[in-house]
């Protein structure tokens, strides 16, 4: 099977994925976050809200925003001007009360038919909202932080 590496590819295969293993839930990809979450008060935080950020893949469960899958490559933990892109979209989340998944390509590319990839979907869409980052089950990030083999970072 042949790795897929551009971000655009990754988010179909995850976003088909999802719909077939989780069809109760509703998923839409690249949603504004000005369009799934109220205007936050830090200008910090509001000028990205402002400024075409988006969700990769939001997630709905009865009708309300459980989850938002932020799946990336390396860059992520390389490009500093990501990494604070990332902190304000967990920041804003975290805000809001909603689970904010991030992971490596990787995951998509090896992982996700692996009974564990399914059970961690399922408690980030079913469960309650974690003070712990994201997994990858080999690596991961959250917040630009890179993980350990486990897979959990705490949150700064």
């Amino acid at each position: 099977m042949q790795k897929i590496q551009n971000d655009e590819e990754i988010i179909d295969k995850l976003y088909s994925y999802l719909n077939v293993n989780f069809s109760r839930l509703k998923f839409k990809m690249k949603e504004p976050l000005k369009n799934i979450f109220p205007e936050p008060e830090n200008r910090w935080l509001k000028s990205f809200w402002k400024n075409n950020s988006h969700a990769d893949i939001s997630v709905y469960r009865h009708g309300k925003l459980v989850c938002i899958i932020e799946p990336g490559g390396w860059y992520h933990i390389q490009d500093e001007k990501q990494k604070v892109r990332d902190l304000k979209k967990d920041k804003i989340c975290k805000i809001n009360g909603v689970n904010c998944l991030r992971f490596f390509n990787d995951v998509v590319n090896n992982k996700l038919d692996n009974s564990k990839t399914k059970r961690l979907f399922k408690k980030y869409f079913y469960g309650r909202n974690f003070k712990w980052g994201a997994v990858g089950f080999g690596l991961a990030w959250y917040g630009g932080v890179c993980c350990d083999k486990a897979g959990f970072g705490k949150v700064r």
